[in-house]
């Protein structure tokens, strides 16, 4: 199957394009207000917002022993104020909260707790997730007007492999390193996948709230069972994998990068711009559609591009290694309706460039088409990339 990545045609794009670069957005850098919200919930639970006051003072004696009668007005506290959201909960109003002392000195001790439980919640507060976003159609007419510069730019057609999107081995990231001074060590490093698998959006109309408390240590939900858990886990997940039903038309599919393990941590993480960018296995990149308003001086520069990128292919100097053709497509408008249409062009591939008017196109698209490649080892076999 193929995913779709419209670019805008800028020089940015055109870097993407040259270095094989993929870009994880953040959640600021999204166009949908709403991306990765934590539609997370805090119900009434008094065994559950027990023992979670009682975790998150724990490692401060003083606070959570010589003020015990304190700790149980503040479970009573967010009972009465429950069911409340996440962001609620680490927002929770020092006024409201302070309101609940009977005198200056409680008034002190309960800023102090206020400020231990919000920090050890912001620590467990779902991380920054990023974003590489594709489509599953190639001739969404918005997708080329909003993300394609009104159809001056370009759409890459990736092929991912098993399902997943590689790095490229010799630009491969492997870890992230951070400065912690607030967990037990003063640097730790988190380890970063080989691949990323690339999953479809769900539309949902309202969105599905998860058990606030779920994001939290297995002591906190203690009379929930492991089944439970984990089902609470898996949907915990699914908030980065889903937007309101009004995006559908782009019928989205994305991969994501995580920043790190925030608890571990003891505070949230993020990557910069340039942590973020990846470059991608040069095997994924199957073709490229050019829009019907691209100007023909950028068109003749995606022309050299392309048969540059598929005549580096054998230019490899691994023992083994594989090549497929590059397609270029180009976006024409429909005569009979307001649907674009998208028609193969050209074929890089070989050392040489096939038109579509050459003997041989139509095998030869239709061989791309299903997936076959070369692998060249001590010997050639063809191989079919799925």
């Amino acid at each position: 199957m193929f995913y779709y990545r419209y670019r805008s045609g800028s020089e940015l794009s055109i870097k993407e394009l040259i270095y094989d670069e993929l870009y994880f957005a953040s959640r600021a850098e999204c166009n949908d207000p709403y991306e990765g919200k934590i539609f997370a919930i805090f119900e009434k639970d008094e065994d559950a917002w027990n023992n979670l006051i009682r975790l998150a003072l724990k490692d401060n004696p003083i606070l959570s022993k010589a003020t015990e009668y304190l700790v149980k007005k503040i479970v009573s506290f967010y009972i009465e104020k429950s069911p409340i959201l996440f962001e609620e909960f680490i927002n929770t109003s020092e006024d409201d909260f302070l309101s609940i002392g009977k005198d200056l000195s409680e008034k002190t001790i309960l800023k102090n707790m206020l400020a231990v439980i919000t920090r050890y919640a912001l620590a467990y507060m779902p991380g920054e997730r990023y974003f590489a976003s594709f489509s599953r159609k190639r001739d969404i007419n918005l997708m080329w007007a909003h993300y394609a510069n009104n159809h001056r730019g370009f759409c890459l057609i990736f092929r991912p492999i098993n399902g997943k999107i590689y790095q490229n081995k010799y630009w491969k990231k492997n870890q992230f390193v951070y400065s912690t001074p607030c967990s037990f060590s003063p640097q730790m490093s988190f380890a970063i996948p080989d691949s990323f698998e690339i999953k479809d959006i769900e539309y949902v109309t309202t969105p599905k709230y998860s058990n606030g408390f779920a994001y939290f240590p297995p002591y906190v939900l203690s009379t929930m069972s492991a089944k439970e858990k984990e089902k609470i886990a898996n949907d915990r997940e699914k908030i980065y994998l889903q937007k309101h039903s009004a995006w559908e038309y782009e019928e989205e599919s994305r991969v994501v990068l995580q920043s790190g393990i925030s608890w571990l941590a003891m505070e949230q993480l993020s990557l910069s711009p340039h942590q973020r960018l990846f470059h991608y296995d040069p095997i994924h990149l199957a073709g490229i559609i050019v829009g019907v308003n691209m100007p023909q001086e950028q068109r003749r520069k995606i022309e050299e591009i392309m048969a540059e990128k598929a005549r580096r292919q054998y230019e490899s100097l691994d023992k083994e290694f594989i090549i497929s053709d590059l397609v270029m497509f180009e976006e024409k408008l429909s005569e009979t309706n307001r649907v674009p249409k998208i028609d193969p062009c050209k074929i890089y591939g070989s050392g040489t460039i096939i038109d579509r008017k050459d003997k041989g196109f139509s095998y030869r698209f239709k061989r791309w088409n299903d997936g076959y490649a070369l692998k060249y080892n001590d010997k050639i076999e063809e191989i079919q990339l799925v």
